[in-house]
């Protein structure tokens, strides 16, 4: 044979493989493309990982369906509304923006991007929305939840009252109208007028656990521990899966020094089912109380604690605080530093931290350790075991409140 020929013959067939396989690529790439492109199943899969709260992957499935040229307008929104779940909140403020205000429709529309501004601190770009919405008469209950809610987070009360109240007579079967007034009312020291919304909310939804549980917590505030106690075993028979009532039982209790009483609400619930890291974290605070001694017993419901809530700072303060007295400084140091590191200064617990980890280090031998934490504190700061539950209640009652 030639070999100029065989040589063509050769460079032919290799051009032709090559087509051949950028062909079947690009038939690789459009199929995947086109895979890609099932909006309503993708937003099933991004559905299921928000529930998983596996954020970055759902961002990433949602990146991927976002370049679909085939959305249409609603599901274009979708997407943002999505994109909010998985809180990347400038993702979803771009994809609405792009959205025509009328996809879905102009309220659901302005209260996305309401929303959105909201959820990033940027509350005065919320209330113009919504106060826009509200002159045109288009403002529902949800509108007008989240601005009398804007309002009272730059302070404008009487601005959020005036809203939260209308909203109230309006919708009289809606739990935020309740809850909302009920949470500007104790924000602002009125905790008999919220005592009275939150009476009312009771009468008008009397399933309603939360309803008990909000009555119980301005209760609480008002150190009207046996009715607190009394509400929030309501909540706990209409939710009693749900870990917090409980706990505001046991608290109950236990600011009433009925300590093996809390401890007894708390075993039967987690014997129930209910797992939760703080339930554990104050059966040893009560334990502590019963016996000071029993440091077994206690550490045996801190170490459970820690292994259900690494990062709960309360548990790793007290374990800290009880392997000290039990003459274990190097293993009290250990906990104590991660509490530093969860907690920084200047709380309260920080302080509190700091304190024990100092005594630790001294204790272990490390003087000039200990020296260089003790210096950090007041000179007259000495550790407070009695309110270190106190702070993780009203935690737990504000971050209610405020949900």
């Amino acid at each position: 044979m030639n070999p100029s020929l065989q040589c063509r013959e050769v460079k032919a067939s290799w051009l032709l493989g090559l087509a051949f396989c950028l062909f079947a690529e690009a038939i690789g790439v459009a199929a995947q493309a086109k895979q890609a492109c099932v909006p309503e199943k993708n937003f099933v899969q991004v559905g299921h990982l928000l529930e998983k709260q596996q954020y970055e992957d759902a961002k990433a499935l949602l990146r991927r369906l976002e370049t679909c040229t085939s959305l249409s307008p609603i599901q274009r929104f979708n997407v943002g509304w999505l994109y909010g779940k998985a809180q990347d909140f400038p993702a979803a403020l771009k994809i609405f923006e792009s959205v025509s205000l009328d996809v879905p429709d102009e309220l659901t529309h302005a209260y996305a991007i309401a929303l959105v501004h909201f959820e990033q601190g940027n509350y005065q770009a919320a209330i113009s929305v919504l106060t826009a919405l509200r002159s045109k008469g288009s403002c529902n209950d949800k509108c007008a939840d989240l601005l009398g809610v804007a309002y009272s987070k730059i302070e404008s009360y009487q601005d959020a009252y005036a809203v939260m109240a209308e909203n109230l007579r309006q919708n009289p079967s809606d739990p935020n109208a309740y809850y909302n007034l009920i949470t500007l009312f104790a924000d602002i020291g009125e905790l008999d007028k919220a005592a009275q919304i939150a009476n009312k909310a009771v009468a008008a939804l009397p399933q309603n656990a939360e309803a008990f549980s909000m009555r119980g917590f301005i209760e609480l505030s008002q150190a009207k521990e046996e009715d607190a106690y009394r509400d929030f075993a309501s909540a706990s028979q209409l939710s009693p899966t749900a870990p917090d009532p409980t706990f505001f039982m046991a608290l109950a209790d236990y600011r009433q020094s009925k300590f093996a009483d809390a401890v007894q609400v708390i075993r039967n619930a987690v014997a129930s089912g209910i797992v939760d890291s703080d339930l554990h974290y104050l059966i040893a605070e009560c334990l502590v109380r019963i016996d000071p001694m029993d440091s077994a017993n206690v550490l045996a419901e801190l170490d459970r604690a820690i292994q259900l809530n690494p990062n709960s700072v309360s548990a790793r303060v007290l374990r800290g605080q009880q392997l000290l007295q039990s003459g274990r400084p190097q293993d009290a140091i250990a906990d104590l530093t991660i509490a530093r590191e969860l907690e920084p200064s200047p709380k309260r617990d920080a302080r509190n931290a700091t304190y024990l980890l100092g005594r630790a280090y001294a204790a272990a031998g490390k003087q000039d350790e200990a020296k260089l934490l003790f210096d950090q504190l007041n000179p007259h700061f000495s550790s407070d075991k009695a309110d270190n539950l106190n702070r993780l209640g009203d935690r737990k009652m504000q971050a209610a409140l405020h949900r």
